[in-house]
């Protein structure tokens, strides 16, 4: 499934670098001088996922833990197909889903942009919180 990730990549007009079991693009925005966004697939090839690690739950200020993740659950109502979570690390990350294996290159270009979008999401809520 990442081969053919890779080509909807090509298609869209993103760089990237494929490893064996993942895809990894490296994105400058507002917020972030390279952000890391991964591509990786369940073991059985049946779910998508496209994941940017954001910040350690310890680099957080404790008093502004609570508001910071109250804001980020608000943000994953609001945001149709984001999700921001907290990994079994405890980095805070953001992710979009998708059970869909039969994208379009408009489609993952859509993903990925969305979850970009959603990075600085993140440090605009951050930046209000600690």
């Amino acid at each position: 499934m990442l081969d053919k990730v890779a080509s909807l990549l090509d298609e869209a007009g993103f760089k990237y670098v494929k490893q064996k079991d993942a895809i990894v693009m490296r994105w400058e925005t507002d917020y972030f001088s390279e952000l890391t966004v991964v591509v990786l697939t369940s073991p059985d090839e049946s779910w998508l996922f496209i994941v940017a690690w954001l910040t350690n739950v310890s680099d957080i200020p404790e008093e502004s833990r609570l508001p910071l993740f109250y804001a980020l659950l608000k943000e994953n109502f609001r945001q149709n197909g984001i999700k921001y979570g907290v990994d079994n690390d405890d980095v805070v990350f953001v992710s979009v889903e998708t059970a869909d294996t039969d994208l379009t290159s408009e489609e993952i270009k859509h993903y990925v942009l969305l979850l970009v979008n959603a990075c600085d999401k993140f440090m605009e809520i951050t930046k209000g919180k600690t």
